[in-house]
């Protein structure tokens, strides 16, 4: 690389911060960020080819929007809000630590309230995040509401100060708290990597961004798969093939002066739990199930 050649990165604060920190090691990559710290301005990284700044998803979006930042990561929902012009490279499906997958926009009422329908918010003011993306909802369905903006969670408020809220919800844990429920899911929302259109023109610019998004987006998959090996006879393995769920053909390879084959593959976590039994009942050995940094598809 030519001399002081870099792109910058956005990293996100807050909640989507730890997810993204343990993202980046499983990556390869150590990442450091205090994740208590809401005044820290950069994150280290030991890339010279990158260099990090933090900042609100909302904030990165803008920046990678108006060209200060070659790309970030932020979620669905902020680049939909801000309306800036960013390129998605990939989808990392994560919102909290250690909770894997995508979470909702939901307008959400009290569970005693009179509103059963989305026309019953006519007239009635709704608290959010996210004002854009409920407003273009509701007009979809020809709803007029007053819609209240706010940048904090609005659970405590709903019922007591307004009618409703379109909140974020993931494990519906918070709606559960202040006695709501959900009347209708505005939109499903993840961490998005995304990279600004003039950044991508630039060939260096786009290869170590396409790189990035490929080895993060392995990491990410990772998170939910295992590899898996074991041991089976000739006379068992046609059983094997039929139980056994990999990304590709699993690999078989025999055992030297043995009527026995080593098979390797990769499945989903949850389904290893159940199929390891069987394996087992099958009559199979040596069975071992591993962690795995990537997997690229």
């Amino acid at each position: 690389m030519k001399k002081g050649k870099k792109i910058k990165i956005g990293i996100p604060t807050r909640f989507l911060l730890a997810p993204t920190l343990v993202i980046f090691k499983a990556a390869g990559y150590n990442l450091e960020a205090d994740v208590a710290d809401e005044k820290a301005f950069q994150a280290r990284i030991d890339d010279p080819e990158i260099e990090c700044f933090l900042g609100r998803a909302a904030e990165i979006v803008r920046r990678v929007g108006n060209g200060i930042l070659d790309a970030g990561i932020s979620s669905e929902d902020r680049v939909l809000e801000n309306r800036e012009k960013v390129i998605e490279i990939c989808d990392l499906d994560y919102t909290r630590a250690g909770i894997w997958g995508k979470g909702k926009i939901a307008l959400v009422v009290p569970k005693t309230s009179g509103i059963k329908t989305l026309k019953d918010l006519n007239g009635k003011t709704i608290i959010t995040r996210f004002p854009r993306i409920t407003k273009e909802f509701l007009k979809k369905y020809k709803v007029s509401a007053n819609i209240e903006i706010s940048d904090v969670p609005n659970e405590s408020q709903i019922g007591k100060l307004v009618d409703a809220g379109a909140e974020f919800t993931l494990t519906g844990s918070a709606l559960v708290a202040y006695n709501l429920k959900p009347l209708a899911v505005i939109m499903e929302t993840s961490a998005i990597l995304i990279a600004n259109e003039k950044s991508l023109k630039n060939k260096w610019k786009r290869e170590k961004i396409e790189n990035l998004a490929m080895l993060l987006k392995g990491a990410r998959l990772a998170q939910e798969y295992s590899g898996l090996m074991l041991h089976a006879s000739d006379e068992m393995m046609e059983e094997v093939l039929k139980v056994l769920p990999a990304l590709k053909k699993p690999t078989v390879t025999r055992l030297r002066g043995e009527n026995w084959f080593d098979v390797l593959s990769v499945a989903n976590k949850k389904e290893i739990r159940e199929i390891i039994p069987r394996f087992k009942k099958i009559g199979c050995t040596d069975i071992v199930e591993f962690p795995l940094n990537k997997v690229v598809i």
